[in-house]
């Protein structure tokens, strides 16, 4: 185990240290550096944003995967491309670029995946949309409170094939959006435990297909979608599966969040998280809704509902260099003995930001973070609340 611990960090210094760098080392990327591609006109550090409009370029995105449920550590890459929007507004012009990213990710425990998203707008007839195919070979743990025992881990083997469309049209100056969504998930799940606890996970969940279809109004008056300054973004969603949307569970879920971005000062950012979700009865154990908030392992705290609160303060020390301190909590509620939990679970911690890319006032740095019997770290590319 620890032999493929340090493989994984020698591919992962790999990928950072060499393989990411030499696609500015050829020679049309080095001519056009010397000329200040990489560089900012303002202040003359390292900046992408002539780089991502001029050049097409994109943003590497490297991490390192900590997550306990997928074996605490692993590697990750994502190409992430953005170009501004034409024939808009200077104000609009980076405020909703188009995207395009590609991404991968290897962890120990034998996890791994690939995915591909495109996001985009037409301004002239006031629609957004977002497009993304995945697939996934995840060896993932699960948590549940038996009666005289205690809590027990659960490690499932899940394959699932996702593939996620939605469009919104503008209600009002790109500030209100009404907008729909379809996701379709096809999981294959086993297990190698010797006896599958069926009262607490059902067989029937195995196997199936899960098909959602979703309405969402949102408001979103955030200056940029990146890392915001100022303004909040509100969305409520309303999902449900039936046989006619291709789903072979018959469920409603609802989904409800709040954030909000306040600058009391030039270089002082307060952000605000309020979240809640419920689903209903007849759920797959994999789609009930977990505590999601830095510092909580993955699916460890599930239930019918949860609601969590967050804050995060950012403080812009200079113009590229930001510090970041975080804390939240959250709770689950739920009418199965095995995920009773009336425990108001809390998260925290701190890190930093480089401004990345000033025009798309795009932020990318690393936090660390301290939950219940867990420290990890993240790589954040943009905000962490962004979805």
């Amino acid at each position: 185990m620890r032999l493929r611990k340090q493989y994984l960090i020698k591919m992962f210094l790999r990928m950072t240290l060499v393989i990411l760098p030499g696609w500015l080392m050829n020679g049309t990327l080095l001519a056009q550096e010397k000329k200040g591609i990489f560089k900012d006109t303002l202040d003359h550090n390292l900046d992408f944003s002539n780089y991502l409009i001029n050049m097409h370029g994109f943003v590497p995105w490297p991490t390192i995967i900590t997550e306990p449920a997928l074996g605490n550590f692993g590697i990750g890459l994502a190409a992430v491309f953005m170009s501004p929007k034409k024939n808009v507004s200077q104000e609009e012009k980076f405020h909703f670029p188009d995207i395009t990213a590609l991404a991968g990710m290897y962890t120990l425990n034998n996890t791994w995946g690939v995915g591909v998203l495109r996001q985009g707008s037409v301004p002239a007839v006031g629609l957004r949309y977002q497009a993304g195919i995945g697939y996934a070979n995840a060896n993932m743990n699960f948590y549940r409170d038996l009666p005289n025992v205690g809590e027990q881990e659960y490690l499932f083997n899940l394959k699932p094939l996702v593939v996620n469309v939605e469009i919104s049209e503008n209600l009002y100056r790109n500030k209100i959006f009404l907008g729909m969504q379809y996701m379709f998930l096809r999981t294959w799940v086993s297990y190698d435990f010797p006896n599958l606890p069926d009262s607490v996970f059902d067989p029937k969940d195995f196997g199936k297909n899960l098909g959602l279809l979703s309405y969402y109004l949102e408001v979103d008056t955030r200056n940029t979608i990146f890392t915001p300054d100022r303004g909040i973004r509100f969305k409520t969603t309303f999902s449900f599966g039936r046989k006619f949307t291709g789903s072979d569970f018959n469920i409603q879920r609802g989904e409800m969040f709040l954030h909000v971005f306040i600058q009391p000062v030039k270089r002082w950012v307060c952000a605000f998280r309020a979240e809640g979700q419920a689903i209903s009865d007849g759920a797959p154990f994999y789609d009930l809704p977990y505590l999601n908030m830095r510092g909580f392992p993955m699916m460890k705290y599930q239930g019918k509902q949860t609601l969590l609160f967050e804050t995060e303060q950012r403080v812009d020390v200079t113009l590229r260099w930001s510090l970041v301190g975080f804390i939240g909590t959250g709770r689950t509620f739920s009418d199965s003995k095995y995920m009773s939990d009336e425990t108001w679970h809390c998260a925290g911690g701190v890190g930093f930001r480089y401004l990345l890319a000033r025009l798309f006032k795009l932020r990318m740095g690393v936090d660390l973070a301290v939950g219940p019997g867990q420290f990890a770290y993240y790589i954040v590319l943009g905000h962490y609340w962004n979805r």
